[in-house]
């Protein structure tokens, strides 16, 4: 009777793994504020006392088949998981703003509640919610006072953190939330090589630094941010979501603090308010455009210098940006418009292959250039927080507008902006 039922119990496990889900209850937790935290308890399939428990702030994906699958794997290597989505124990609509708003008590309450656990803990997050956790983990060591300041907990992983405040405008550089230069914690941060936040990653361990803060950087190779629940993965990306598990137990490893190590959080923290993006086309004071050299889908080289004379819209996008996707029509709908020797659409695409965006061209009409910023680092020079940014820039090489989002291009308010410049032109030809 007794092997029926290890038999059984083996079965069960397996037909959950298979489906990708695995079984969870949930208990809630109440926050300083009288707000209620909801966990949910993905236990290991076996037991391990010697894996710590895994406590995984999501932020809207915790439904999607690759994140269970996750789960499922993590569970049979011995690992028991706590899935939290604040958003949705909070009743709040989900947005990025929503997000960076978050102060973090609910976070402090969950990791309140894992010190009392007999296993050490691990708190993870991904994206924005990086934010929140650097707040929550704040929180948690003032109000405990965790031995050494970090108590039970092993260490803290943020999947590509952003960390900063959206600017309000596309162009202008972000700024990361004072609480980075106030966290003093044991953080792995794992960075994918195709990020988009790949060259402000110096900028973000020098700010996490100031405040002895212990920071290990674990690179993932030739895949891009969220990589392991994207659900159109490619190869690549499949092959790195299978080694998560295994590459989170050699990070971890590697990144124990030792005993003698304490970290002290900041008692002081300046509130700062969440920037409200601008919307749809913004006039900006005029500044330089910088220049650069790319090649399109075929190893045809443009240089953007070249461009001087004529309005320009600059455009920086991804195939996988469903918005970037949306506004093309509107676009080649522009370009038709005028004169091609005084407006043009040139479009830069970020990080990806040349034979990705091939395949891409093949399914949807663009009627004008693509270059490839094969390591992103033209976007990072212009300041890209996200997709798509466009800027349109003047017979001079003048930015003179930026726009943070996709929009119908051919809007009449927006092409009498465009011929505006145009005219500024044509009126300095007439007057020499």
């Amino acid at each position: 009777m007794h092997h029926f039922k290890l038999f059984a119990l083996f079965i069960a496990f397996s037909i959950a793994t298979f489906l990708g889900c695995a079984q969870a209850e949930s208990f809630n937790l109440e926050t300083e504020s009288g707000e209620e935290v909801t966990v949910h308890d993905y236990p290991a399939t076996f037991a391990d006392a010697k894996k710590p428990l895994l406590i995984w702030f999501t932020e809207g994906y915790a439904e999607r088949k690759s994140f269970k699958h996750l789960v499922s794997r993590f569970n049979d290597e011995g690992y028991d998981i706590w899935q939290i989505d604040l958003l949705e124990s909070y009743f709040i609509e989900r947005s990025p703003t929503n997000i960076r708003k978050l102060n973090g008590n609910g976070i402090a309450a969950v990791l309140a509640h894992a010190q009392t656990q007999a296993k050490t803990f691990i708190p993870i997050s991904t994206g924005r919610m990086s934010l929140v956790l650097l707040r929550g983990l704040r929180l948690w060591q003032l109000a405990e006072q965790p031995t050494n300041g970090y108590g039970k907990m092993q260490q803290s992983v943020l999947f590509f953190p952003n960390l900063y405040n959206a600017p309000e405008k596309a162009g202008d550089a972000p700024q990361l939330f004072p609480i980075v230069a106030a966290s003093s914690l044991p953080i792995t941060i794992v960075q994918p090589t195709e990020g988009t936040f790949k060259w402000k990653l110096a900028e973000l361990v020098t700010a996490l630094e100031n405040n002895n803060s212990q920071v290990t950087l674990a690179s993932v190779p030739n895949v891009r941010d969220w990589y392991f629940l994207r659900r159109s993965a490619n190869e690549v990306e499949k092959q790195a979501s299978e080694k998560l598990v295994t590459d989170l137990g050699r990070w971890l490893s590697i990144s124990k603090p030792t005993n003698e190590t304490a970290f002290i959080a900041t008692a002081e923290l300046n509130p700062v308010e969440v920037t409200k993006r601008k919307k749809g086309l913004v006039p900006i004071e005029a500044r330089p455009a910088v220049d650069f050299e790319l090649s399109d889908t075929f190893g045809e080289s443009l240089n953007f210098s070249d461009k001087r004379g004529k309005v320009v819209l600059l455009n920086f996008w991804a195939s996988w940006c469903p918005p970037c996707v949306k506004e093309i029509p509107s676009m080649n709908r522009l370009a038709e418009s005028y004169d091609s020797n005084q407006f043009e659409i040139v479009s830069v695409n970020f990080k990806e292959s040349p034979q990705t965006i091939r395949d891409f061209l093949k399914q949807v009409q663009v009627d004008f250039p693509v270059l490839i910023d094969q390591d992103g680092k033209v976007s990072a020079d212009y300041e890209i927080f996200s997709f798509p940014s466009s800027f349109l820039i003047d017979t001079n090489g003048q930015i003179r507008y930026s726009v943070n989002a996709a929009i119908e291009w051919d809007d009449s308010e927006i092409k009498q902006q465009i011929q505006r410049l145009i005219n500024l032109k044509t009126n300095e030809i007439k007057e020499h």
